[in-house]
């Protein structure tokens, strides 16, 4: 059933809820160098609680669908807050121990709220959305992944240098805290029924059914795809740009770029889905990433333009990182669309996984910088055949199920 508008204050608390998730995932990344200092550990030791982090993550997305079906969206969004808020508040009360172990068991932890957090909130916010509104607001809210990266980016340092390494960790964990307070007081207790029976909701094989096969297969490989790109870009640019000639001190400009550029490819999004369709749009814009891409590898450059051309390729690529849930978001039900997001997400975070270590593989085999930058754009371009195939698709598929949004055109 149609909603008459937007319901505002649900959909900026899920996006401050995701803001808060991408926030606390970059105070890790900024404090290891320190970390590795006060313990005396080389950076490479915090693999550990890195890859437990991102595997907490994919468990929380994949459960994300079940716990929904036994709870209302709203208190799973509210649950992920307070796990990963409480996990984090852990996590800078045992820093003093300097153990590993206890330090990547509270990241699992961790990581296992900030999963259920996003398809949860993503799923919240479109329930209180006008079904022309969906893919609008499901692309903001995930925008807020992005821009608490990139908070954490620009502040981490100064955060850093004011309260230390356990501080960073007490901010990201009490922030959270204050705002599943608000959220309990302001979310709606009652949200929108849906013609599903919990039992169906939880069914991954119900993201399968009739008219959803292809889609599905379509979504998880376009998810999977372009975080393999984005997680090489965010783990290794610093690192690639010495082979450009960069020094060390100023690599991380690279990175810095990057992220502008996906906060870019964010705002531009919204309005383009709106206007095409969001599967044209996922053909678009990661095009314009992976040209970008193709040119930093290929032809030599100015600092200033290699810049811009690592922005532009954030632009694309971020733009496919968020535009994927919306994809998902566009295909599926209300009765499913929590699974669907869940395990879209999950796929793109295995991709994550994958990405780094396939980036570090071929920096081990002493691949130039350039011809690692041209690899890493490939799955970019089998990313946008997906997006290809699901524009062809989406109508049909949208037709036949309830709720889905039939935008394309």
């Amino acid at each position: 059933m149609s909603k008459p508008g937007i319901h505002w204050p649900v959909v900026l608390l899920c996006f401050f809820a995701v803001l808060l998730d991408g926030f606390d995932t970059a105070a890790l990344s900024f404090t290891i160098p320190t970390l590795s200092k006060e313990w005396a550990s080389a950076p490479a030791a915090f693999t550990l609680p890195l890859v437990l982090t991102n595997i907490g993550v994919v468990a929380g997305y994949l459960a994300a669908g079940y716990v929904g079906a036994r709870m209302r969206s709203r208190s799973v969004v509210l649950t992920g807050v307070l796990i990963f808020a409480a996990a984090t508040v852990l996590t800078a009360a045992i820093l003093h121990l300097k153990s590993m172990p206890v330090f990547a068991a509270s990241r699992l932890v961790t990581g296992l709220g900030l999963g259920l957090v996003l398809p949860a909130g993503v799923s919240l916010a479109t329930k209180h959305s006008a079904d022309g509104r969906r893919e609008l607001v499901s692309v903001a809210v995930t925008l807020g992944l992005a821009s608490g990266s990139s908070l954490g980016g620009f502040f981490g340092g100064k955060l850093l240098h004011s309260v230390g390494s356990a501080g960073v960790f007490y901010v990201a964990g009490l922030a959270p805290l204050l705002l599943a307070a608000v959220m309990a007081m302001v979310l709606p207790k009652r949200e929108p029924t849906v013609e599903s029976s919990a039992k169906q909701e939880a069914k991954v094989s119900r993201l399968f059914g009739p008219g959803l096969r292809l889609p599905t297969a379509l979504i998880w490989a376009f998810s999977f795809l372009i975080f393999i790109t984005a997680y090489v870009l965010i783990s290794w640019v610093p690192t690639l740009l010495t082979g450009y000639g960069f020094a060390a001190g100023k690599a991380p400009l690279g990175l810095a770029f990057l992220t502008l550029g996906g906060i870019a490819g964010g705002l531009v999004l919204i309005p383009l889905a709106a206007r095409i369709g969001i599967a044209r749009a996922l053909i678009l814009m990661p095009a314009i990433g992976a040209v970008c891409m193709v040119l930093v590898a290929t032809v030599p450059v100015r600092e200033t333009l290699l810049f811009v051309l690592l922005a532009g390729a954030g632009f694309g690529v971020t733009a496919g990182q968020i535009g994927q849930l919306t994809l998902a978001v566009s295909i599926y039900p209300a009765s499913t669309r929590t699974t669907g997001v869940g395990w879209a997400a999950a796929l793109g975070r295995i991709g994550s996984i994958v990405g780094p270590g396939v980036a570090g593989l071929l920096l081990a085999l002493a691949l130039s910088a350039q011809t690692i930058v041209l690899v890493t754009a490939v799955p970019v371009l089998v990313a946008i055949a997906c997006a290809v195939g699901l524009s062809r698709v989406r109508s049909t598929a949208g037709r036949e199920r309830d709720g889905a949004l039939v935008r394309s055109r």
